[in-house]
């Protein structure tokens, strides 16, 4: 996996999502644009680029990477946003 260092701007809204989640996340290609999954969900590939958010690592898709400017409450699953209300 590429450890290519990257520059998001990650919402404070997210970073809290992320480390209260207990497992890593990756940001994969969906047919509704990215998404942010458990890695349990959508496992990790060697072409994602990591980056850490706390203790937590953050797998972004090699396809999605160029197009992001910042991870976003827009990246979470309705199911995620469901669970937060």
């Amino acid at each position: 996996m590429s450890a290519n260092p990257w520059s998001f701007k990650i919402t404070a809204e997210m970073e809290e999502y992320i480390r209260a989640r207990s497992s890593d996340q990756r940001i994969a290609t969906t047919c509704e644009g990215p998404l942010m999954f458990s890695v349990r969900i959508s496992p990790p590939k060697a072409t994602d680029h990591i980056i850490m958010v706390g203790e937590r690592r953050i797998y972004v898709s090699a396809v999605q990477a160029p197009y992001i400017k910042a991870i976003d409450s827009k990246m979470l699953p309705r199911c995620a946003l469901e669970k937060k209300r």
